[in-house]
């Protein structure tokens, strides 16, 4: 079975040294996490992002040498092919979330969808009022950059949960993104109500979430091949050209959500 993430982040090595294939691995998420924590949202296909890895990593191990010289272990390879596995398997288990959505009554599938299309509206507005560091940490707070999934009642729930309470850490985020004591009275209305849905509070597996974690972890790792071998490439442009051709793109996005109706697991 895979590791938490979180456990594996909280796990990362203290003195920075690379020595296991567990050191990298803990290395990426935690790099992954602080991503998260500045709402850092970049889009990719996770399924694609996990295909791309074998070849990636197959032009990294031409080039170990000088690589590893440069910071990058083989640790780093080897932990990229475990999470480009972790996605598979998350992303085969997401449609089981699926269908018992399917099976929930009309009154509590109207429910969820309204506190979605709230909770979205606002993390919308929070997106657009907050920029720098500071802005982007309070992001954060707001839930932005955490998996988000309109059909979850958990993902839901936990996303009021972060507004209500952010909205008393950062008044004045609050105040720019046109947030109303009426707004907030309707969000804790509905967060009661989600509370008292069978599966809406934390526990269990949630899928969508350990994928996101794993994502990231790859992403982490592309970045620090690309910034790596431009650099230890740079005698070879046509070599660089090639590896570098292989990591796969993000579309870079300043931190903002994704329409309630289209929320996946890389929200």
């Amino acid at each position: 079975m895979a590791r938490k993430p979180t456990d594996a982040a909280a796990a990362a090595p203290r003195d920075g040294r690379i020595r296991s294939v567990a050191d990298a691995r803990s290395d990426l998420l935690a790099r992954a996490a602080l991503d998260m924590e500045g709402a850092a949202s970049r889009r990719s296909d996770p399924l694609a992002d996990a295909k791309a890895v074998p070849t990636l990593v197959g032009f990294v191990s031409l080039h170990a040498q000088e690589l590893a010289r440069r910071g990058l272990s083989a640790h780093y390879a080897a932990a990229a092919l475990e999470l480009s596995l972790e996605i598979e398997s998350h992303l085969s288990a997401l449609p089981a979330a699926a269908l018992a959505a399917r099976g929930r009554s009309l009154e509590v599938a109207e429910l969820i969808a309204d506190a979605a299309e709230t909770a979205h509206a606002v993390r919308e507005a929070v997106a657009r009022v907050t920029r720098g560091p500071d802005g982007r940490r309070a992001a954060h707070s707001f839930g932005l950059g955490e998996p988000f999934n309109a059909r979850q009642s958990a993902h839901v729930l936990r996303a009021l949960q972060r507004i209500l309470a952010a909205a008393q850490t950062h008044p004045a985020v609050a105040a720019d993104a046109g947030l109303l004591p009426d707004d907030l009275e309707t969000m804790t209305g509905l967060a009661k109500e989600l509370e008292a849905l069978p599966g809406a509070q934390a526990g269990g597996t949630d899928e969508a979430s350990a994928l996101l974690a794993a994502q990231g972890g790859l992403r982490v790792f592309f970045d620090l091949v690309a910034a790596k071998a431009t650099l230890a490439l740079a005698g070879d442009p046509d070599e660089r050209a090639r590896l570098l051709a292989s990591v796969p793109r993000a579309e870079e996005r300043r931190h903002r959500a994704t329409p309630a109706g289209k929320a996946t697991a890389s929200g």
